[in-house]
């Protein structure tokens, strides 16, 4: 069974990335749908997404990262999809492991983290702190360590 899989990808102010971004997905996720939510973008998202004919929601105010997720995400409830991806509009997820959290998921996991620091080092950092902080308190509650 093919899983129906959107990717959300909330923007706010990418103008600069955001055909980068799309474009990656088109590239190496064909098979998978993808919206994106224009955060009350200041910058010319909303008229770069109107140019190219990209797929998006748009806010008339910023609603913030959350918001956005969230709207996504109940889009996808309304239009019946089996999997959702939040994809940063920024450009630094890579579309080619969309297929391995799908695949996780058709395995019976009922969420998928993806992480560019399964292979390389987290630096020392005051955000990556923050994030190994989360990554503790998702094993701890959740008892998952697997790593691939």
């Amino acid at each position: 069974m093919t899983l129906r899989t959107l990717v959300v990808i909330p923007a706010y102010n990418e103008a600069l990335n955001i055909r980068k971004t799309v474009g990656d997905l088109q590239k190496n996720a064909p098979g998978v749908d993808y919206i994106v939510v224009n955060d009350g973008s200041r910058d010319n998202t909303l008229q770069i997404l109107q140019e190219n004919r990209i797929p998006h929601i748009d806010s008339i105010c910023n609603l913030g990262l959350f918001g956005a997720v969230q709207t996504g995400f109940k889009y996808a409830l309304y239009n019946d999809y089996d999997v959702v991806i939040q994809f940063d509009g920024d450009g630094q997820h890579d579309a080619r492991y969309i297929d391995n959290l799908v695949s996780e998921i058709s395995r019976g996991s009922d969420i998928v983290i993806g992480s560019r620091f399964v292979v390389e080092k987290k630096p020392w950092t005051a955000r990556m702190t923050g994030s190994r902080l989360i990554s503790t308190a998702i094993k701890l509650v959740s008892g998952w360590t697997k790593r691939q």
